[in-house]
């Protein structure tokens, strides 16, 4: 027996799947404060258009004053998870597509990025995320992503439609 892996809860890797999909709906639907639900209160994140990002409030802000005006698209792909030795800390490589939609002058273009995020997630007590209901039945507990690094693959598209809305 390997004494070096953790018994894992397989209602964790749930868990964590439905945290990071929740940063996707947050995006998509521009309910930005679902974010909380998603970031670590001392998140630190590194985004290829703002690095160094620090707190669950910093991370919003920055994606509001990039995304907030954008009509979006995101879809994950394929997925790693991997637990810490004491299984209360994970990490996952997720593989993501954002379709972004033209508006005003660039009405009918659409920008895509590939890419992954790279996260470290971090198990919190139920009672400390403060939300009834939030998180999977059976889980440790409340997952949060304390540290994030989003690298693109590729983006095809016009930048403007970043830009000109």
């Amino acid at each position: 027996m390997n004494h070096l892996n953790p018994i894992v809860n397989p209602h964790d890797h749930l868990a964590i799947q439905n945290t990071i999909a929740r940063y996707c709906e947050a995006l998509d639907t521009k309910d930005f404060k679902l974010l909380d639900q998603v970031f670590a209160e001392e998140v630190v994140a590194n985004y290829p258009f703002n690095n160094k990002l620090e707190g669950v409030k910093g991370v919003r802000e920055a994606i509001v004053n990039r995304l907030g005006p954008i009509l979006t698209h995101h879809s994950l792909t394929t997925q790693r998870i991997t637990f810490g030795h004491d299984s209360r800390t994970a990490h996952a490589v997720t593989y993501f597509v954002g379709c972004h939609f033209g508006q005003g002058p660039h009405e009918g273009k659409v920008l895509q990025a590939w890419g992954q995020y790279s996260d470290e997630l971090i198990c919190l007590d139920r009672n400390s995320a403060d939300r009834e209901g939030e998180g999977v039945a059976g889980a440790s507990g409340v997952w949060r992503i304390a540290k994030r690094t989003v690298g693109f693959t590729k983006r095809i598209g016009d930048e403007r439609i970043m830009e000109e809305f």
